[in-house]
């Protein structure tokens, strides 16, 4: 008798450090695709913003006269993003791992403005970009919706943008 619940009891610790071990490996599977696609994000967000400028200033390359238009580098922005991430127009995706993106700042800044993110001033005219994306979880919704919510910060400098 005594040794046969030693046995039950081996097999159920056995067991559950079985499911344990599967549940960390999907768990963590899961944070690298995040910490993936979050890094793609941003290495992307200063590509688009730099392929803004130069669209937004084609015909002006070389003159160094290029227009600071905030308003026609973010609907640039805006797109790109929209086609990168199959988004909406309010910029969410119900079936994707990127569930919404949020343009929280998304502005010019002159020669010693302080970024309002790092709490920094800028050395030289700057296109300012942060966005929040919200991440779909993929187990308990209810409970993790608001820990995948992440910031992501970029900044372009303008002058420093080969045409």
């Amino acid at each position: 008798m005594k040794n046969r619940k030693g046995n039950v009891l081996l097999v159920s610790v056995l067991f559950i450090a079985a499911v344990l071990i599967i549940f960390v490996f999907i768990i963590s599977i899961f944070i690298s695709q995040v910490n993936s696609t979050l890094y793609r994000i941003k290495t992307e967000m200063y590509s688009i913003n730099r392929n803004g400028i130069i669209a937004v200033n084609k015909n002006v390359a070389n003159t160094g006269k290029l227009d600071y238009s905030e308003k026609e580098y973010k609907k640039y922005f805006i797109n790109s993003l929209k086609e990168n991430y199959n988004l909406n127009d309010k910029l969410e995706n119900g079936e994707g791992l990127i569930e919404k993106i949020r343009i929280k700042e998304y502005e010019i800044l002159k020669k010693n403005t302080k970024d309002s993110f790092t709490r920094k001033r800028v050395e030289n005219i700057t296109l300012h970009t942060v966005l929040e994306i919200e991440i779909k979880p993929i187990i308990m919704k209810e409970f993790l919706d608001e820990i995948f919510i992440f910031d992501i910060h970029e900044d372009v400098v303008l002058n420093g943008v080969k045409m």
